[in-house]
């Protein structure tokens, strides 16, 4: 691309993103995605995480089905305005390149969607909630919010393109909302709002931008090379998209696709006060795995809690609390995190001052435990609710059972306090 081309592509992003900042649309998402913002993160004593996690949840789901309608709309205007378009930026433009920069402009507009509802948690997180401010969960929010942002950009803009009507942006944002709803009836492979899965939704969402850039340079003629390159690129990124998502459905990881003998074990356990706990391994917020082996000897606190549930989320700082007053007497606390999501636990790791060990159990259709992260850990443990906490001794025999009903912490600290004492 010759320097002339790149200056026309780039000073076409830029008049579609201020073409798009100038629209009512994007400021209705962006006001009304304010207002839901600052009522997430203002209820007292939120944490920084909790607030920038429920808006990336909010942004990748709300903003994520505007993404697709508005660029599905970007893509009729496009297909009605195609010769006006073309005759102001042609003289050093190809049509594949323009269509590349009408979906980066897209998903540019509603980034900073995005970032306007962070920067909106954040105030009413410190200002309302009473809570210091961190930057860096808001910009781990941010950060997640990228990818499924641009894969909704792509769905509305390629398959409007492809198909010619805005029902197929339509078709696809049902499907963007339908599928997370539907978690326990659906593959988890399918959901494309979750972190792990960016890479194979990122090859889906370049391939049917290629597709579309070079079926629009076929359509008008304007460079065969291009076309030809563009649309090998897309039959490539199709495969490698193919690929990856049988890589995930043989994975073993969802028992609604291919059972797990092993997992199912440990679902078939069951627990009651003075029994073995069930074992587990999971992995925690660098990558690592970590068993409940190795907490041999020590007295422990497994909690089971989620983000997506502000009072559970609330006892996080109490268990740091716990942990730090028994810290000479060899208490491991550790904090399970039921979410799909394997970007969900990072932010957390940071609101934490001692030595609480944070995990992330996925969640893989097992039983009929909790909607959104029914695992074989939560089945064998019978976790029905958030927050749950369960006391063991230092033979991992289970002590207590708590969950949210009554004072949780205060029973919590007496438990504690009686087991560390039992040397």
């Amino acid at each position: 691309m010759t320097q002339s081309n790149a200056q026309a592509i780039i000073s076409l992003i830029l008049r579609e993103y201020q073409l798009s900042r100038r629209s009512a649309s994007f400021w209705a998402v962006a006001a009304l995605g304010s207002v839901l913002a600052i009522w997430r993160g203002s209820s007292p004593g939120t944490l920084a995480a909790a607030a920038a996690y429920q808006t990336s949840q909010i942004i990748v789901l709300g903003v994520g089905v505007m993404a697709i309608v508005l660029a599905g709309s970007a893509a009729v205007r496009d297909r009605r305005r195609a010769a006006e378009e073309f005759v102001l930026v042609k003289p050093v433009g190809t049509s594949p390149a323009l269509v590349l920069a009408r979906f980066a402009a897209s998903a540019l507009s509603l980034l900073t969607v995005a970032a306007i509802m962070l920067v909106a948690a954040a105030a009413a997180q410190g200002v309302l909630a009473g809570t210091p401010v961190r930057f860096a969960p808001y910009a781990a929010g941010l950060h997640r919010s990228l990818a499924p942002l641009a894969v909704a950009t792509a769905l509305g803009f390629s398959l409007t393109s492809l198909f010619g009507t805005q029902l197929a942006a339509g078709v696809a944002a049902v499907y963007w909302v339908a599928v997370p709803l539907a978690r326990p009836h659906t593959p988890i492979v399918l959901d494309l709002t979750l972190s792990q899965h960016w890479p194979h939704s990122a090859l889906l969402a370049c391939a049917l931008v290629a597709l579309t850039a070079s079926l629009h340079a076929r359509a008008l003629r304007t460079d065969p090379r291009w076309g030809q390159w563009m649309g090998a690129a897309s039959l490539l990124l199709l495969v490698a998209a193919a690929f990856a998502v049988l890589g995930a459905l043989r994975s073993g990881d969802d028992a609604l696709i291919e059972p797990d003998p092993i997992l199912a074990a440990i679902a078939t356990q069951a627990v009651s006060e003075g029994d073995p706990a069930p074992g587990f391994w999971l992995s925690d917020a660098g990558g690592n795995l970590v068993g409940l082996s190795d907490f041999d000897g020590r007295p422990v606190v497994l909690a089971f809690w989620g983000p997506g549930a502000p009072n559970s989320v609330r006892l996080l700082p109490a268990l740091d609390a716990l942990a730090g007053r028994h810290s000479g007497a060899g208490l491991a606390t550790v904090a399970v995190c039921l979410d799909r999501d394997a970007a969900a636990i990072r932010p957390f790791a940071g609101e934490l001052r001692n030595d609480v060990v944070l995990l992330w159990d996925r969640g893989r259709h097992f039983g009929d435990g909790l909607e959104w992260s029914d695992s074989p850990l939560t089945v064998a443990y019978d976790v029905r609710s958030v927050p749950t906490v369960v006391v063991l001794d230092r033979q991992r025999r289970i002590v207590a059972v708590l969950t949210e009903k009554g004072a949780l912490e205060q029973r919590l600290e007496s438990v504690v306090s009686r087991l560390v004492e039992e040397r």
